[in-house]
């Protein structure tokens, strides 16, 4: 994705449509560009090989936005984060096509709602949020969330469930791949807690 930018950086340098003082920049702008829209390509490339594009693309769109806000989970290798993309995408587009809304979907994607509201926003190991980030990502995912989940109940109530289970998976697909990262911090601080009774007992 990085090499991706630069060369779509270089080749604006040679056009003269930007300075080379700029490249950094640019490069930036271009590799969030495309790392924004990656899951909606994998989404519709799987989709179409499955002749699902529609199911695909309503639910990738609620991972899109609120993961923007919320975070997750992230494999450290290009190619584990392709691989694990793809797999999901598969498994998320299936289960969403073949499967009926029932209350235990219902009660699901309030879970992931729930979780998506109280455990946002999940640090990035690449970047720290400061505390007033972490309010502001906090609300916004909150109020993402909501507006998601008042679609998913409207799309019921309107009789179009097959949309409002797309909608519902896309929600719980973004709330699961934080269930590593929650995993993870509870490890730590159970290590620290235990670390520091150690050397309060010695």
């Amino acid at each position: 994705m990085e090499q991706l930018a630069g060369v779509i950086v270089s080749w604006l340098i040679r056009q003269e449509a930007i300075e080379e003082e700029s490249r950094e920049l640019y490069e930036y702008a271009v590799h969030s560009f495309f790392l924004g829209i990656t899951p909606l390509i994998y989404a519709v490339i799987i989709g179409g090989l499955m002749g699902e594009v529609r199911t695909s693309i309503v639910l990738i769109l609620p991972f899109m936005i609120i993961r923007k806000f919320s975070g997750g989970f992230h494999a450290k290798r290009e190619w584990v984060c392709l691989v694990s993309s793809c797999l999901l995408l598969f498994g998320c587009i299936f289960t969403a096509s073949h499967i009926e809304h029932n209350v235990l979907f219902d009660a699901i994607v309030i879970w992931a709602v729930v979780s998506l509201i109280v455990c946002s926003p999940i640090d990035s190991e690449n970047r720290r949020l400061e505390p007033d980030e972490k309010k502001l990502r906090k609300k916004e995912t909150t109020i993402i969330s909501l507006f998601f989940y008042i679609v998913y109940i409207g799309l019921l109530l309107l009789g179009k469930q097959s949309y409002a289970v797309c909608i519902g998976t896309g929600m719980i697909l973004t709330a699961g791949l934080q269930v590593p990262c929650i995993i993870k911090n509870i490890a730590k601080k159970c290590r620290k807690m235990s670390f520091h009774d150690t050397r309060i007992e010695k």
